[in-house]
């Protein structure tokens, strides 16, 4: 579960997406990759120089704020999970999945 896990002031290095497999991976500053699983959708701001996280957030059901803010519909949760990430500096958006990981990043 995301939701327990601290990624309070981690940087995002890096994106990485792998189409045969739907993977979409975050390297992460503190040597971890956030590997999210059967990802059908992502909407992220630009990647920038520094992409310090401020908190992510995982949910079963869409708040009407990302709702909104991002035009999704119910249906794309249909046994789906969404992320939001928050950033302080740089990248933040969603990503809908239907399981995520933390891993020790082996490129690192």
């Amino acid at each position: 579960m995301i939701n327990n896990i601290n990624f309070h002031d981690v940087s995002i290095h890096g994106i990485f997406y792998i189409e045969e497999e739907e993977t979409l991976e975050l390297f992460l500053s503190n040597n971890k990759k956030l590997q999210f699983e059967q990802v059908i959708h992502w909407d992220f701001s630009e990647f920038e120089k520094q992409n310090i996280i401020l908190d992510i957030k995982q949910y079963q059901e869409i708040p009407l704020w990302i709702k909104e803010d991002f035009g999704i519909k119910e249906a794309s949760l249909l046994n789906n999970l969404l992320c939001f990430i928050d950033s302080s500096v740089g990248l933040s958006g969603i990503v809908i999945y239907k399981n995520a990981k933390l891993l020790e990043d082996e490129i690192s």
